[in-house]
């Protein structure tokens, strides 16, 4: 009786050792599952770091050249800005000019106006000679005709003015671009 006590004692004491073998194992087992999920985070957060370390630089490399970019679109803005001033200086200069010489025109076709008038008046007291009575009637066509040229000239001269407004309207909000730009590019130095 006492041997197969004994006997149980070593079979129980047998199943317990198999058991802890079998948790060590379980252990070991699961160590080691922990280990290889651990170096997996490791890589991964080394590799999210070097993402993260490249897009910052890269961001970095962006913002150092922002204001670069800005000063260069500044001074593009400017030399457009003077070139286009130039340009409205210029056609400021031709319309003054073509006003100036549509007024004197305008003065020239009056004064032929009244010298037809005179003229008019004149043949009016004698008796012409056909031939002065064929120049005047040619005078009087020229006149017509000087009349509808002038008027032309002055509806030209209206047109000019109205595109002058305009040119001068957008030189303004081309300015007006330059200086927020311009706030805009201070307060990204600062």
């Amino acid at each position: 009786m006492d041997k197969r006590l004994l006997e149980q004692v070593q079979k129980a004491l047998q199943a317990q050792q198999d058991t802890i073998k079998r948790q060590e194992q379980m252990l070991d087992d699961q160590q080691q599952y922990m280990q290889q999920m651990l170096d997996q985070k490791d890589q991964d957060i080394a590799e999210l770091t070097a993402s993260l370390n490249t897009l910052a630089q890269t961001k970095t490399q962006e913002l150092e050249r922002l204001p670069t970019l800005f000063k260069q679109l500044q001074n593009t803005m400017k030399e457009q800005t003077n070139v286009f001033n130039g340009w409205v200086a210029y056609r400021k200069e031709h319309v003054t000019t073509q006003a100036l010489l549509i007024s004197e025109l305008l003065a020239l076709g009056n004064v032929q106006i009244q010298l037809v008038a005179q003229l008019k008046t004149y043949q009016s007291t004698i008796t012409p000679p056909d031939y002065l009575e064929s120049d005047t009637m040619q005078l009087e066509r020229n006149t017509v005709k000087l009349e509808g040229e002038l008027s032309e000239l002055v509806s030209i001269q209206l047109k000019i003015e109205e595109s002058q407004k305009k040119i001068t309207g957008s030189q303004t909000g081309i300015q007006t671009e330059l200086k927020e730009l311009k706030t805009l590019l201070d307060k990204l130095e600062k």
